[in-house]
């Protein structure tokens, strides 16, 4: 009698495991040499400084269905771990999450070549796993790991190997403000002189993004685009800008504040790709600001200024 009771408590804990882990109805892969730049400008790299600009050099990540993860809880989930267990063959591990899968159902998962390969157990050719269960460590509580989840996961860790790659810091300067993550969209800002809306570049943000042609326009106007932004507080805040500059050189032009703070800066070139710059300790004032792009050699294309 008392090893039955002893089953069944050990039974009663297992449940519990899976329990708190959410089933996803469909496990896929993406990523690899062979899938284009998907790699390149997870989601995540805004909100989180563990997420490089190329994602290439870490072995298991993941992206959540955009339905799960989005703008607003961004830092719920970003830079976080993410555990995985696969009913099929008991295999589990750990990765990073990277990005967000527009073409994922709701709570399903898309993995790295390399998780996918681990937790199918070499199984690529399926394409599609249906009894994983994951959570998210430290997640929101809908997702979020119980201590018991630990138990029953594997040692199988996030790796990423050593690379000479840099990548740009999100993370606010001891004496700025955090806005808690602001976008600007400049698709939505009012464009004076000659500046247009484009969507030829692949990987942007919003609906759109301008195009900065001529410093002057025709009529002799000069060309910019601005943008209104309320904030709760005055201060100094940490900025990021989103770019393009494809031309063979660099290119000056200036983010201005207010009519009044002006940064000139000399943006290197981008190729196809788009790059992200960092101003620290941008002076803002309560309420409502106006945040400009204003061209100076123009011939560059910008897709949002971040406020972190």
């Amino acid at each position: 009698m008392k090893f039955i009771n002893l089953v069944n408590l050990s039974l009663l804990a297992l449940s519990s495991v899976k329990a708190s882990m959410y089933h996803a109805s469909r496990i896929t892969y993406y990523g690899g040499s062979s899938d284009g730049d998907s790699e390149k400008n997870p989601f995540c790299e805004d909100y989180s400084d563990r997420v490089p600009h190329d994602v290439g050099d870490i072995d298991y990540y993941v992206a959540l269905s955009s339905e799960v993860l989005s703008k607003s809880n961004a830092r719920e989930f970003c830079g976080k771990k993410i555990r995985l267990s696969n009913a099929e063959n008991g295999r589990s591990l750990t990765a990073l999450v990277v990005d967000k899968c527009g073409s994922c159902d709701y709570g399903d998962v898309d993995l790295s070549r390399k998780a996918f390969k681990y937790i199918s157990n070499d199984q690529m050719s399926k394409g599609v796993l249906k009894k994983v269960s994951w959570c998210i460590e430290g997640g929101p509580s809908k997702f979020a790991c119980s201590s018991s989840d630990s138990s029953s996961s594997s040692n199988k860790k996030t790796t990423k190997k050593t690379t000479k790659k840099t990548t740009k810091t999100t993370k606010t300067t001891k004496n700025s403000r955090s806005a808690g993550g602001v976008y600007i969209e400049l698709e939505k800002g009012t464009r004076y002189g000659d500046v247009s809306k484009a969507t030829s570049i692949k990987y942007y943000s919003g609906s759109a993004y301008v195009y900065i042609d001529d410093a002057e326009s025709s009529s002799g106007s000069r060309s910019r685009v601005a943008a209104k932004v309320n904030l709760s507080k005055s201060g100094k805040y940490d900025i990021v800008v989103k770019y393009n500059n494809s031309s063979s050189k660099c290119r000056e032009n200036r983010i201005i504040i207010n009519d009044s703070n002006v940064y000139r800066i000399n943006f290197g070139k981008t190729g196809s790709d788009w790059k992200k710059l960092t101003i620290k300790g941008v002076p803002f004032k309560s309420g409502q600001n106006i945040i400009e792009v204003r061209a100076t050699d123009g011939k560059m294309s910008f897709d949002y200024i971040y406020i972190l």
